[in-house]
């Protein structure tokens, strides 16, 4: 054999091993490229399977506060079905488990700013909304101030409230936005508004909601946790103090009361008036808003998914879904 035939087997053998790489090089790409569209369409396989157990968990809790709600004359309180312990329970390639809340057991934000021109009404709101962040531990300058900027978030007009923030306060930050001029839709744009740090957030969380497309503020007397005595210490205008409020609430029948009468005859609250001052009017029985929180693990899908209901005794219908707590 002369030198150029074996520099040509040469040449030929390391154009073969060339070829070989490459379409080792290709066939791991592949294989790899496979794995990630069979792992994708695994995953949006079980996304969708969560998808519709909170559907279905929407369906059920609908048909039991229903069903409760009409047992007992619409009257709500926390030893009925709805309110006990809900999971999480085991079901074929995961778990479903849940939390129910009374939209009535907190402070709806959107009632800060009432419908119409109702100026006394709102003046009431503001004075409650400081009240209850005051009894919540915050002093009452930040108090003031996070309830002007909260408003001025709210109401439709531009007009700046005396320590409140405005288009001029959002659009010098680094990333500039206006205010919404609009009612809340969720407790996640609180963190939006001026003043409302991850810390007061926190805070507040508990003894807060916000229930879309509703400015009332109705608090359920039967369904507030007994360390939220903050809410009665609010809607009385400061009548009650914190101790008051928390032997109201360790004073409850089992089974709540039946009627707000009842509840306003008994204890501290018998001393507050509630004629034409308006003291107490938002204290209820009663509710037709929940929120369900619902955390679903199918699979290697992990979801946290909350619905809001408006149920009364004759229908349920769902006003608002969003994912994550």
């Amino acid at each position: 054999m002369n030198k150029r035939t074996a520099r040509q087997q040469g040449a030929a053998m390391i154009t073969v091993m060339l070829v070989i790489a490459l379409v080792s090089v290709i066939a791991v790409n592949l294989g790899s490229t496979l794995q990630r569209q069979v792992s994708r369409s695994a995953n949006l396989q079980q996304a969708e399977q969560s998808y519709w157990m909170w559907l279905s968990a929407e369906e059920v809790l609908a048909e039991v506060l229903s069903i409760e709600l009409e047992r007992s004359d619409g009257v709500v309180h926390l030893e009925q079905n709805w309110a006990q312990r809900q999971g999480p329970f085991p079901v074929e390639g995961g778990q479903i488990g849940a939390q129910i809340r009374d939209l009535r057991s907190c402070f709806n934000l959107n009632s800060l700013v009432p419908e119409g021109d109702e100026e006394l009404q709102g003046e009431k709101r503001r004075q409650q909304f400081r009240l209850l962040l005051t009894a919540a531990e915050i002093d009452s300058y930040q108090a003031q101030q996070l309830t002007d900027a909260l408003i001025d978030w709210i109401d439709e007009d531009t007009r700046l409230s005396q320590y409140g923030a405005e288009d001029a306060d959002y659009e010098s930050r680094a990333h500039p936005y206006q205010a919404a001029n609009s009612a809340l839709v969720d407790i996640s744009e609180l963190r939006q508004i001026r003043g409302f740090t991850p810390q007061i957030i926190e805070r507040i969380k508990p003894l807060v909601c916000v229930i879309p497309g509703n400015r009332q503020l109705k608090v359920n007397i039967n369904t507030l946790d007994p360390e939220h005595g903050a809410l009665l210490v609010a809607i009385s205008g400061g009548q009650l103090d914190l101790s008051s409020a928390a032997q109201i609430l360790a004073g409850r029948p089992q089974s709540g009361y039946a009627e707000r009468e009842e509840a306003l005859s008994e204890g501290p609250l018998a001393g507050i008036s509630d004629g034409e001052d308006g003291l107490l009017q938002e204290l209820v029985v009663s509710s037709q808003y929940f929120q369900l929180l619902a955390f679903i693990q199918w699979g290697d899908v992990d979801i946290r998914a909350r619905s809001i209901l408006q149920v009364t005794p004759d229908s349920a219908r769902v006003i608002y879904r969003a994912m994550g707590e």
